[in-house]
């Protein structure tokens, strides 16, 4: 019955008890509940040992986002959000240098890295990033800390990103006395299988696995996890959190399939018809009977009817399953924060009502961009800064002025990005005619607004670069339209 049948026994089933009650449900998780498949009905159920409770099984959590596009958007939805328009480096006082530094950040291709460790962050409850160095001098133990302060570095080599399923420890301050309690110092991982080679006659040859162990220092690497707590060896995945849910949707899919596959029944009734059970050619003329009745009924089709034959056409009666198909969603949305017209990519309900859950959606977008993205990235550009091959030689991050931008996450209509630059220039020109701004000041300050519509009047234009400048058409047509605007507020001030 769906996906949820069809995973492979684990042989880790047993009832609960008092000293085992590990993955104890007492819910309506039925496929497991009589141990022999399928029950007769949907909730004949009793307590149950399900071992994705205890202990998460990773290749059942991946097969299941594999194969339940439910499942999938839910985890892959908020990451390709978060990644998919990017960011960007402002450095005010060196355009050039500013473009260089983008230029090197774009080419460790971290859009696609980062989207891939928030799929493992929703997906397994745990994502690493690590990151690779380049150095003449430096020891490429990755046991060992490293401080681009003390250690010259070249350039960064790479930025991968690893799910929970290959880390076999996590070395952890568990002294809550300490100041760096519940801090890690180093993670510890088992190698995957190697790639395979081809020989110089075309022989396919197969890696051999490793069985190397790798230790990966805390200065080296970034590890989230989602909803950890203090005793929790590992964060937990969303697709336990939506369990229950995910499954019902799955059934759900299960029973309108089987409602549409037999939503018209046909019924022709004979009052002298049937045939004897004890006459084989009186049996396979009545079954043949009803197999042409079967394939030939169409719009088109016509019935001859004799006296005592009768035809019916029975439907299904399916009053209120929309109810309950939304009542399925609506919990969905609920344990996965996604909106429901986020998740079926429509409006819920009136205008106003899916605006507000899209708004309120990107909300949390952006707050899993501030409190996860972020901290690496920066800590990415630090590293760029440091190295001697990148925008011409090695600086101090904390010796310049720069910060991270993250391009807005959803675009306002045209309507809206007109008023919103109207607007602005209008509080400009009043401040610059006010006397309150003099007008490098009044430029800093629209400078300084991110992720709005008044990006086109900032400084920097496409791709924050000076160096693609404007053209001397558009130069005249901006200044005409802050002349226009300057002009406006002189004379309404008269």
């Amino acid at each position: 019955m769906g996906l949820f049948n069809r995973k492979k026994p684990t042989g880790k089933r047993m009832p609960a008890s008092s000293i085992k009650m590990n993955g104890y449900r007492e819910d309506f998780m039925d496929y497991e509940s009589q141990f022999t498949g399928q029950p007769q009905r949907f909730g004949d159920t009793r307590p149950v040992y399900t071992s994705l409770m205890a202990d998460q099984d990773y290749e059942l959590i991946d097969n299941i986002i594999h194969k339940n596009g439910i499942a999938h958007k839910v985890v892959t939805k908020p990451a390709q959000d978060a990644t998919r328009n990017g960011w960007r480096i402002i450095y005010p006082s060196d355009p050039k240098k500013q473009e260089q530094y983008q230029k090197r950040l774009d080419s460790l291709d971290l859009k696609r890295s980062l989207c891939q460790e928030l799929v493992y962050y929703f997906g397994h409850g745990d994502a690493y990033g690590t990151i690779g160095i380049y150095s003449p001098t430096l020891d490429n133990n990755t046991a060992r800390p490293f401080d681009p302060k003390k250690q010259p570095i070249s350039d960064i080599a790479f930025f991968h990103v690893f799910g929970q399923n290959h880390v076999q420890k996590i070395e952890v301050n568990d002294d809550p006395t300490d100041i760096n309690y519940m801090k890690e110092a180093a993670v510890v991982i088992n190698q995957t299988k190697a790639g395979d080679t081809v020989d110089a006659n075309g022989n396919i040859q197969p890696g051999i696995p490793k069985t190397k162990q790798i230790v990966i220092d805390k200065s080296r690497y970034f590890h989230i996890s989602l909803d950890k707590f203090e005793d929790d060896d590992t964060g937990n995945s969303v697709i336990t959190r939506c369990w229950d849910q995910i499954h019902v949707l799955d059934t759900a899919l299960y029973s309108v399939g089987k409602l549409l596959y037999a939503y018209d029944i046909n019924v022709l009734t004979d009052d002298g018809g049937g045939y004897d059970p004890d006459d084989p050619l009186s049996k396979e003329e009545f079954e043949r009977q009803n197999r042409v009745l079967s394939q030939n009924m169409g719009t088109d089709s016509v019935l001859n009817l004799h006296d005592g034959q009768k035809f019916e056409r029975f439907s299904n009666n399916v009053s209120g399953i929309d109810s309950l198909l939304t009542f399925a969603w609506q919990q969905l949305a609920a344990a996965s924060n996604i909106p429901k017209s986020v998740l079926l990519g429509e409006q819920a309900g009136t205008l106003a009502g899916a605006t507000t859950d899209v708004a309120n959606y990107y909300d949390g977008v952006k707050s899993l961009q501030e409190e996860l993205l972020r901290p690496q990235l920066e800590r990415i550009i630090e590293l760029l800064m440091w190295s001697t091959d990148v925008a011409g030689g090695s600086e101090d991050p904390d010796s310049v002025d720069w910060k991270l931008v993250f391009n807005p996450l959803w675009s306002a209509d045209d309507k809206t990005q007109s008023e919103t630059f109207q607007n602005t220039a209008n509080a400009v020109a009043t401040l610059v005619n006010s006397g309150i701004k003099d007008p490098d000041e009044a430029n800093q300050m629209v400078d300084g607004q991110n992720n709005n519509a008044v990006q086109g009047m900032q400084t920097q234009t496409k791709g924050d670069s000076i160096d693609q400048g404007v053209t001397m058409e558009q130069a005249k047509q901006l200044m005409t339209e802050l002349k226009k605007v300057i002009h406006d507020n002189e004379k309404s001030s008269d």
